[in-house]
């Protein structure tokens, strides 16, 4: 197994460790030059959003480690997402809801049917993080910076 750390800022996002070094134009401003203009975003914003994700998170996997990947990211905005008594692990089960959250939000439901932010940059890092686990066939991601909490 490999522990990588999954950095999102405004532009990039950034897998990384010792051995390895990943930035994909994915951030929670711009995706890969698109810009979500509603905020909550547009269900046809979403599906370009997604698009955009999944053209450079696919071939991208192929340019880290063969072997599982542990995905740590020291992101706060991953508390709003942890809903068991795990702090230490994010399921990508915890991350699916939340994204089913938010597209209900997107479909047109109240912005109060939830308790996760539904900000343009929020919903750019929850698109991020649920395409890589979705994707990437992970099974979490691990709060906090890879080496810190290398236990699983």
């Amino acid at each position: 197994m490999t522990h990588m750390t999954l950095q999102i800022t405004a532009t990039e996002t950034r897998i990384f460790s010792a051995g390895a070094d990943v930035r994909l134009p994915l951030g929670d401003s711009v995706i890969d030059g698109f810009v979500f203009q509603h905020s909550p975003v547009t269900a046809y914003e979403a599906e370009v959003a997604i698009e955009h994700i999944e053209n450079r998170i696919i071939p991208a996997r192929a340019a880290l480690p063969a072997e599982d990947l542990i995905l740590h990211c020291p992101d706060p905005r991953l508390n709003y997402l942890l809903t068991g008594d795990d702090a230490g692990f994010l399921s990508t089960e915890e991350i699916e809801r939340a994204f089913n959250e938010i597209v209900n939000v997107i479909s047109g439901s109240p912005v109060s049917s939830t308790s996760l932010p539904s900000d343009k940059q929020f919903t750019a890092f929850l698109l991020i993080i649920r395409e890589i686990t979705h994707h990437w066939g992970l099974t979490g991601l691990v709060p906090g910076i890879a080496g810190k909490n290398d236990v699983i």
